[in-house]
């Protein structure tokens, strides 16, 4: 684990066979997955979508200033119910354990088989728009990465965020997404 980064919580996401194995999870764009896939269900909603507002997608925390809340589940008994349903359903699957530098939530990792992805850099919740996915094969493919589509260091990510900073001075306003972007690191993990 990198020093100071808290492990937020698991995000489950829809398997693809997209390369990218980042948190991008809109399920708009080809080949993109999509987070929290149950929520849209009719029959689901008053549970899953329930918890998912009140418990997940926080955002903002108000009660403590410039304070973010990671969109990750740090619930067991909530990924394992989500779980359930989706193979009742036969719905593929991936659980993604996130870390950032955002201190909430805080979730204590079982120890699950894992393998180590990359480093993300995305929004901190809702669909997570993902920066990588999104710009580097077409603005920054100067930038190269790993087999899961993400960056292998932290140091790597990085260099690519302070070369997106340049560019956004260079550039004119809306060239790029503009939010509140943090970096992920990611794992896959397996129950």
């Amino acid at each position: 684990m990198v020093t100071g980064m808290t492990v937020n919580g698991i995000i489950v996401q829809g398997y693809t066979d997209n390369l990218y194995k980042g948190v991008d999870g809109s399920g708009f764009s080809e080949g993109s997955a999509r987070n929290w896939f149950l929520n849209d269900e009719d029959d689901l909603a008053d549970s899953f979508e329930a918890y998912y507002k009140e418990h997940i997608d926080i955002g903002w925390t108000y009660d403590i200033p410039d304070h973010y809340w990671v969109g990750a589940c740090n619930d067991m008994d909530h990924i394992y119910k989500y779980v359930k349903e989706a193979e009742k359903r036969n719905i593929r699957y991936r659980l993604l354990l996130a870390e950032t530098d955002i201190p909430r939530p805080q979730f204590e990792c079982p120890d699950f088989k894992k393998v180590f992805l990359g480093y993300d850099y995305a929004y901190s919740s809702g669909d997570n728009y993902s920066a990588v996915y999104n710009e580097i094969p077409f603005v920054f493919p100067q930038f190269k990465l790993n087999q899961y589509g993400l960056f292998q260091t932290r140091e790597e990510i990085e260099e690519y965020i302070a070369e997106r900073e340049r560019f956004e001075k260079t550039h004119p306003p809306l060239t790029l997404e503009v939010g509140d972007f943090v970096i992920f690191r990611l794992h896959e993990i397996f129950l």
